[in-house]
């Protein structure tokens, strides 16, 4: 997984550069028994009422992933940026460029009381 991850974190860097600060930039594994990965993300320049969004974040992960490591993804999932489960991730830890970090699953699960078996945050900044 960390050579998917150090792939993402690249695309992050980009996608940055192109249209803008990313708030929240998470991957979550559910504990069921399809081992996929949710993506969880949330920016000012994201709309989770567009399409167009889900089209350009699915493009351009699917440009750097391979097939199979693409496949280990089940959900893009966008939200706000005053969601509640944004403020959650952005107050539990900043992660900026270059890092990523390993959570909990049990500190997530019973926050989000599904099952999470894995979750890295890989962005998580506070806007200024």
């Amino acid at each position: 997984m960390k050579e998917t991850i150090d792939k993402i974190k690249a695309l992050i860097d980009q996608l940055e550069a192109e249209y803008g600060s990313f708030l929240i930039f998470a991957l979550f594994l559910r504990d069921s028994p399809v081992e996929k990965w949710d993506i969880i993300i949330s920016a000012t320049w994201l709309s989770p009422r567009d399409l167009s969004a889900y089209k350009l974040l699915s493009s351009k992960l699917q440009g750097v992933l391979t097939e199979s490591e693409w496949l280990q993804f089940s959900h893009i999932v966008l939200l706000d940026p005053d969601d509640q489960v944004v403020t959650f991730l952005l107050d539990l830890e900043t992660v900026k460029n270059g890092g990523y970090k390993e959570f909990s699953r049990e500190e997530l699960t019973e926050k989000f009381k599904i099952p999470i078996k894995r979750a890295y945050l890989l962005r998580s900044v506070k806007q200024s």
